[in-house]
């Protein structure tokens, strides 16, 4: 009987242990907020017309203004001398749709080992999304005015098309098919690498086909033929940050390339990772770099961003869209509940040449914008995990020239601002 409650007893204890070593949580954020604004563009006619100003306004409510909604789940467990093994798997929500549920925003498992660092594989975030989730003073929301972070809610009309301020223009944010390094810090250094690989090869085949016909047989010989294809996404990303008290430097490049043999020069390059998608990009070269610094004044937190994406057609790298942008801002708590933040921006946005019509009937026009941006936003702090928010922004295009040599240039103003409530937990 003895031996019996001993065992039991045994058996309950190393449960609780195997139990303490491995966790797994649940997180998210819900945020839905009240957005619009007005988006005014002149194509440098009499107003009124289709060659003039047209303005469109907007307002109603949508999801993630402030912070992308989402749902989460991360583990950990502890393998013992400091080794673990870790995973997260979160997905973008809509709390406007029916679809509920939407894109894959993190997947991916790996391990870590204390004192070194970790290796993952699965659908991670870049070197340089990373690094502006920690240098960005309006903490990477979803409103227009920050020219490093592009994006605006509301049903408002976008901006004049090829200005250099869709969604997610100045870098990919996440990609699929991806390893990286990351390791633990060093006397205030801290590295990560990204490297995406993906390939997809069709090798040429051929088939000889005999056919006899007539008295005695006389041989006609066909060939069937597959040509080789590739389709391959390939690329890399590399980061260091440094923290020195209450400063933090950072910088970080990344490059990814979409080849295939099916592409030519008039076949439409695309971005990776478009509006934070892991879709895969096509006849793209895709190099980026981001340089930031912070530092904590105590009253206030200062930031400074440099941002720099080029974009070339895989098949003739004379066809390219390049995006720069410097951007500064402050962040403050003016009350322990109440906090405040604020950036101004300018950049300028390049398509030299522009590849219009299709092969055999190309016009090459160049095109290029100059943006200026700034952004204004609060926090009331209900508790650590509820708040409710204000955001204001405002992003300005000129001097756009369109792919017509005979059409007039095009500038565009954008006016979006939201108000809400955002939970996490």
């Amino acid at each position: 009987m003895k031996k019996s409650l001993f065992a039991l007893a045994a058996v309950g204890a190393l449960s609780g242990v195997v139990h303490a070593q491995s966790s797994v949580t649940v997180y998210g954020i819900i945020d839905e907020g009240l957005s619009g604004g007005n988006t005014q563009v002149s194509n440098g006619g009499a107003v009124n017309t289709s060659s003039g100003v047209i303005k469109s306004t907007g307002l109603g409510f949508t999801s993630g203004n402030q912070s992308t909604s989402r749902l989460g789940f991360k583990g950990n467990e502890d393998l013992g001398g400091g080794l673990s093994a870790f995973f997260t798997y979160e997905i973008k929500m809509d709390n406007d749709s029916t679809a509920g549920w939407s894109t894959a925003r993190q997947a991916f498992v790996g391990v870590k080992k204390n004192g070194w660092g970790s290796i993952a594989a699965g659908t991670q975030n870049t070197p340089i999304y990373d690094a502006v989730l920690s240098s960005d003073p309006g903490a990477v929301n979803n409103i227009a005015g920050n020219l490093v972070t592009t994006s605006s809610k509301g049903p408002q009309g976008a901006l004049p098309s090829g200005s250099g301020v869709a969604t997610n223009q100045p870098y990919a944010t996440r990609l699929a098919n991806t390893a990286s390094i990351k390791t633990d810090n060093f006397s205030g250094f801290t590295a990560r690498a990204l490297i995406l690989a993906s390939a997809a090869n069709t090798t040429e085949t051929t088939t000889n086909t005999a056919t006899t016909a007539g008295v005695g047989g006389s041989g006609v010989l066909s060939t069937v033929g597959t040509a080789s294809t590739t389709n391959n996404q390939s690329g890399f990303g590399i980061g260091a940050d440094y923290t020195w008290q209450k400063l933090l430097v950072t910088a970080n490049y990344q490059s990814f390339k979409a080849t295939s043999t099916l592409n030519t020069v008039s076949t439409t390059p695309t971005l990776f990772s478009p509006g934070g998608v892991t879709t895969a990009a096509t006849n793209s070269r895709d190099a980026g770099q981001y340089y930031a610094a912070t530092y904590d004044f105590g009253i206030l937190k200062a930031f400074g961003q440099y941002i720099n994406r080029k974009v070339s057609n895989d098949t003739n790298t004379a066809f390219f869209q390049k995006y720069t942008a410097q951007q500064i801002g402050v962040r403050s708590f003016v009350t322990p509940t109440v906090e405040v933040w604020g950036s101004a921006a300018m950049g300028k946005y390049y398509a030299y040449p522009t590849l219009t019509g299709t092969a055999g009937a190309t016009t090459y026009m160049p095109g290029s914008a100059n943006l200026n941006a700034f952004q204004l936003g609060a926090n009331y702090w209900l508790s650590k995990r509820s708040n409710l928010y204000a955001i204001y922004g405002q992003t300005a295009t000129s001097n756009y020239s369109n792919t017509s040599a005979t059409s007039n240039p095009v500038s565009g103003n954008q006016n979006n601002y939201s108000v809400g409530v955002r939970h996490t937990f």
